[in-house]
Formats: structure tokens, sequence, C-alpha cells
């Protein structure tokens, strides 16, 4: 983030872009959205008190983990702590890709939706790292935030990727996108 005459800027623009994937993180953390806005807010409260040399670099894995944190706080005192990496994502939380033609488009919801089902089923530590990742953290940053070595987080996010991608159903998908690109390409040819 650039310098500012303001001093308080850094602050905003960090709330501008953080804010939303933070929310979609810890509501898929906690399952529930006022939770999750306290749990976000608390991180960019702790972030006004924070000198801004001890973030600045690092600011996305610092409000991370601490939003983290405090999502892992109202867990305990809801004596729900298990249930932190057991909660299903939201269908919702997810927007899908805006795409010229409304058939491609609907193809990818129904892949985001299954692959939502998938990602369940995954190990909670799996699961946890891919969600990070598809926030577009770093695994170094994924590290931060989780506690883990960023070697392990490399390994749960390769293995969950991996089921994903050889699990039957994510397979029959990709094979008829797969085939209907082929066709197109095919058809789009023969009429050069």
């Amino acid at each position: 983030m650039e310098a500012s005459s303001d001093p308080c800027q850094w602050i905003l623009e960090a709330v501008d872009a953080y804010e939303l994937p933070l929310l979609r993180y810890a509501r898929r953390l906690l399952g529930d959205l006022d939770l999750a806005r306290d749990a976000v807010q608390h991180a960019f409260v702790k972030l006004c008190e924070e000198p801004r040399e001890r973030v600045d670099g690092r600011i996305a894995p610092w409000l991370y983990r601490v939003c983290r944190n405090k999502a892992i706080d109202h867990l305990r005192m809801a004596g729900r702590e298990r249930a932190m990496l057991d909660r299903a994502a939201d269908p919702a939380s997810t927007a899908a890709p805006v795409e010229a033609d409304p058939a491609r488009a609907a193809e990818q919801r129904d892949l985001a939706g299954r692959l939502r089902e998938l990602l369940v089923d995954l190990p909670a530590a799996q699961r946890e790292a891919i969600d990070l990742w598809c926030e577009g953290l770093t695994y170094r940053e994924i590290a931060t935030v989780t506690g883990h070595q960023e070697g392990y987080v490399r390994v749960l996010a390769h293995r969950g990727l991996t089921a994903l991608r050889t699990h039957p159903a994510v397979r029959s998908i990709l094979d008829a996108s797969a085939s209907s690109e082929q066709i197109t390409t095919t058809s789009q040819r023969a009429r050069s």
C-alpha cells in the first residue's frame, strides 16, 4: 500500500481490500454472519491499534490470523471449538464469474456448487488451506494464518486439490466440458 499524507489512509485501503474476503472466510468458519462481522470488525480494530511498521508488507496474513483467532474465540465461548473446521462452506458466499454465454455461466455455477459440496468432505486442515488459497493468500501467508509450516500447507493444498480433481463427479464434469469445447473448436474450424 502506498504512503499517504493521511496517517489513517493505509487502514482505509486495508478495509477496502480485505473486508469482503475476510467476511467470507469468517462466515465459513463460524456459519453465522453476525459473528463473522464481529470477527472482521475485531481484526480491523486491532489493525488500528497496531503501528503500521509492524504489519507493513504482511497485512493480509496478519488480518486473517487476527480474524481466525477471534473466530476461534467465538467458537470456544459457544462450546463448539471442534465445529470450526467441520463447518460447510456457504454456497451463497462465492459469486459466480460473469460470462457472456449463459450456458457456460450455468455450467461454471454448477461446477462451483459441486466443488463446494465435495470440499466439505475433505479433512478440515485441507479444506482450510484450500479456502485461504482461493482467497488469494500465498502458502507462506496461509502458514502464518494457520500456524503450520509452509511445506505442510503446500502438502495440504496439493492433497486437497488432487482429491477434488480426481473425484469421479469432477472428472465427469471436466471430461464433458473438454469434449464440448473440442466439438465447438472443430465446428469453428469447419466454418473457416
